[in-house]
This record gives structure tokens, C-alpha cells and sequence, in this order.
């Protein structure tokens, strides 16, 4: 445990009013919830909003909807992806299917998909990895053949902008996760946006089913969050980072997680989430664009689509091979930088998913997993952030160098000293 500043590596803030206030929550009735259900409906254009306990919830209950009355049991989703989406699809009790990933763009590889879906598959998930959108359009234009359901994974994507739309927006149904470390948090909690009276029925009708939360759950979210909000700032980050027990920031797939309605407590917490959620993306941005400056990088386009207006919940990077993504990560660990690698594993990878899943070759996936870091661009980053960071990734006094480009191919980025594409 070393003391000095050290970055969580992603973060998101709650007011401390409204952390003070939310125990009042507990004597509102529904009053909170209710108005953060028609905010959502109002600002998205949904024809129905759900709010649950997490983004995990959200996803389970829409599969379970979409099972109702359907043969069909198969869920593509990407290869490289959060581990909570395959523990959802589990417990559903459906089956993970996946697709390779392109590693300039994160979205899926889209001549795999389209081999992919077939009158089997119930749904796929495009997913808007680190805030950056996925070409949604283009995947409901192959699922339209097969009429299977496109269900958007924008859990990392709240208020990001795409040419189409916004994040959440262009699918059948949508979700977003509202976990600490999300754009808008409310310790944990989950969102369903449906955009579709016959899906709205079919969740609906699972929704009543749900439980609210038990007292004691309600009070623990609340006490982590408040313990969130003491410890995440990086003044005070090295301490329960220097906590091995805790295991923050590891990736772990587990299906024993609890399905409740979101409590008002919760609800309470996310009193003028619009305006937190815009000032929160800004904020992102501007450190992102700072850092791409200081790198070298400014005025080049950084996005995964035209007209796209992406979020950078973090900043991905694709590092020139494994061992200099491991040499970087070790640098930002011993300096406390926030420099994160991410998900461990390609999905398929998982030993839990070792007997309920196709074995398939996903090099786009694996590329990804071998190379890819991101970068902190929350709230908590400052100009001195910036600047360790920047001499991090330019290998100040290492033999590494980071050469100025943008979306190299992953072959380019190969034959750099030591490279980055930008997403």
C-alpha cells in the first residue's frame, strides 16, 4: 500500500445533498421513482421505462420477456465484452452465442454476424463498449430477415450520440447500468428502455414478478455508496486500492446477483440526473481530447462512426503488443495513473461458460484482450493527471514511443515501436 494520489479507473460523483437526503427515500412511497421513470420516457422518447436494482437485472428480466412463448434460445453477443452480459444470458437459462470483434472498432465483425444469425437466435446485443456507439443500424438491417430482436447494450453509453440517435434509442428495447463507475451512478441500478408496445407487454408482465428490496439491501447500497463517495477521490483511492480483498477492478462472471425493482433510496440519489449526466459526459470528453492532445493527437477524429458523439467512459488504447500493455499497466500502478486492462479474457474463455458454450475461433476478440488498455477520463482528472498519464503512455524514459495516428489497422499498429489506435 503506497500513499500519494492514485486515479481510480473510472469513477462517476454523487452530490453529497442528495446522498444526505436519500434516507428520506424510505418514507416517500414510490414518489422518486415514479418521476425518474417519466424523465427517462420523456428524455429518450421510450414508449415504456423499467428501473431495476442493476444493469444486470435490466438485461435478465428483458431476456426472460423476450423467452416467453419463444422456441428460440440462442443470444449473439460480442466475444469481447463486459462479463456481466454472458452471466445475465445464463441466468435467463438461454445461450450465449458469439461473434468476433473488430479491434479498430470495438463493434461486432459484421460478415461473422451476418453467419451468425439465423431463425434459432432470440436476440443480438450490440454492445457501445467504454461509451463509444456501435453501428446499431446496421445490425438490425441483418437481424430483420430472421425478425430476431436487437437489444442495445448501452450500459457504458448513457448520453452518447450516434448519427441515428442517441445511445439506447436505436434498438428494439435498451438497457443502461447505473453501477459505480458508470456516466450517471446511483451506486448500482439498471434501466430498461422499450420502444415497442408488444415488448413493453412482454416486460412489463415480467416486471410485475419482480420483488422491491429488502430493507437491508437498501440500506447496504447506500452505505457503499456513501463509503464511494469518501474513498474515490484520488486523495483517498490508495487506500482501498492497496486492499487486495476488495478486489476492485477485477472482472468476475457470478449468476447468484440478486433481480429487484430499483428502491427509492436509489431513486433519491438520482434527483437532476439529466443535467449531472450532460455535465458528467462533458467533462469525459475534455479530458479525453486533452490527453489525445497532449499525445499528439488533436484534431485528428476519434470516434467509431461518423457523426458520432461518443462518451469516453474510459479511453481505450491498443498497445503494440501484450508485453507493452503489461509494461504500461505496471507503470500506472506503481505512480497510481488509473491505467486499466480491462477484461481479462475473451468470453468464451470463461471457465463457468466452459460447457455451455461453442468453442469458435475469435482472433479480433483475442487481439483485443492481448492489447487493449484504457485510460481514466472521469471527474477526478486533473491537469497533473493529464500530464502523468501522457509521459506513461509516451514511455518517458523507457524505449517505447507512441507515434501520432489515429485509426491504424491492427497490422500497422504492429509494426510501431509502440502503438495506439484511438477509438
Amino acid at each position: 500500500m503506497k500513499i500519494q494520489r492514485t486515479l481510480s479507473p473510472t469513477a462517476a460523483s454523487i452530490p453529497l445533498r442528495h446522498l444526505l437526503c436519500a434516507p428520506l427515500g424510505l418514507l416517500s412511497g414510490v414518489k422518486y421513482r415514479n418521476q425518474l421513470r417519466e424523465d427517462l420516457k420523456e428524455r429518450f422518447s421510450a414508449h415504456a421505462v423499467f428501473v431495476l436494482s442493476s444493469g444486470k437485472a435490466a438485461l435478465t428480466l428483458i431476456l426472460k420477456a423476450l423467452a416467453v412463448g419463444s422456441r428460440r434460445r440462442r443470444v449473439v453477443i460480442p466475444a469481447y465484452t463486459c462479463f456481466s452480459v454472458p452471466s445475465a444470458i445464463v441466468k435467463a437459462d438461454l445461450e450465449v452465442v458469439l461473434c468476433d470483434v473488430d479491434p479498430e472498432t470495438l463493434d461486432f465483425k459484421f460478415d461473422e454476424l451476418k453467419s451468425v444469425v439465423n431463425d434459432d437466435v432470440l436476440c443480438v446485443l450490440p454492445t457501445h463498449l467504454f461509451g463509444f456507439t456501435a453501428d446499431v443500424a446496421r445490425t438490425k438491417q441483418l437481424c430483420r430477415e430472421h425478425r430476431v430482436v436487437v437489444v442495445e447494450d448501452a450500459a457504458q453509453a448513457m448520453g452518447a450520440q450516434s448519427s441515428v440517435g442517441p445511445a439506447g434509442t436505436m434498438g428494439d428495447v435498451a438497457f443502461f447500468s447505473l453501477g459505480r463507475g458508470k456516466n450517471l451512478t446511483s451506486g448500482t441500478g439498471g434501466i430498461i428502455l422499450s420502444f415497442s408496445p408488444a415488448l413493453t407487454e412482454l416486460i412489463e408482465a415480467e416486471y410485475r414478478q419482480v420483488p422491491e428490496p429488502p430493507v437491508r439491501e437498501i440500506i447496504c447500497n447506500w452505505v457503499e455508496t456513501v463509503l464511494m463517495k469518501v474513498f474515490i477521490h484520488p486523495g483517498l483511492y490508495w487506500f482501498p486500492a492497496g486492499l487486495p480483498f476488495l478486489g476492485l477492478g477485477e472482472t468476475k462472471f457470478y449468476t447468484d446477483f440478486p433481480i429487484f425493482r430499483m428502491d427509492e433510496m436509489r431513486a433519491c440519489l438520482l434527483q437532476g440526473w439529466s443535467d449531472r449526466l450532460d455535465q458528467s459526459n462533458r467533462g469525459r470528453r475534455a479530458s479525453a481530447h486533452r490527453l489525445m492532445e497532449d499525445l499528439g493527437l488533436g484534431g485528428r477524429e476519434v470516434r467509431t462512426s461518423a457523426s458520432s458523439e461518443s462518451v469516453y467512459l474510459r479511453l481505450p488504447l491498443l498497445m503494440r503488443d501484450h508485453s507493452a500493455k503489461e509494461s504500461i499497466c505496471k507503470r500506472s500502478r506503481e505512480v497510481g495513473a488509473g491505467i486499466s486492462p480491462n477484461y481479462p479474457t475473451t468470453i468464451q474463455e470463461i471457465p463457468q461458460l466452459a460447457d455451455r458454450i461453442a468453442v469458435r475461433l475469435v482472433p479480433g476478440a483475442q487481439d483485443i484482450v492481448e492489447r487493449l488498455v484504457t485510460v481514466p477520463t472521469h471527474c477526478f482528472v486533473e491537469q497533473q493527471d493529464i500530464r502523468k498519464l501522457n509521459r506513461i503512455l509516451s514511455g518517458e524514459g523507457s524505449d517505447t514511443a507512441i507515434p501520432l495516428h489515429g485509426r491504424a489497422t491492427a497490422d500497422e499498429s504492429r509494426r510501431r515501436p509502440c502503438s495506439v489506435a484511438l477509438k
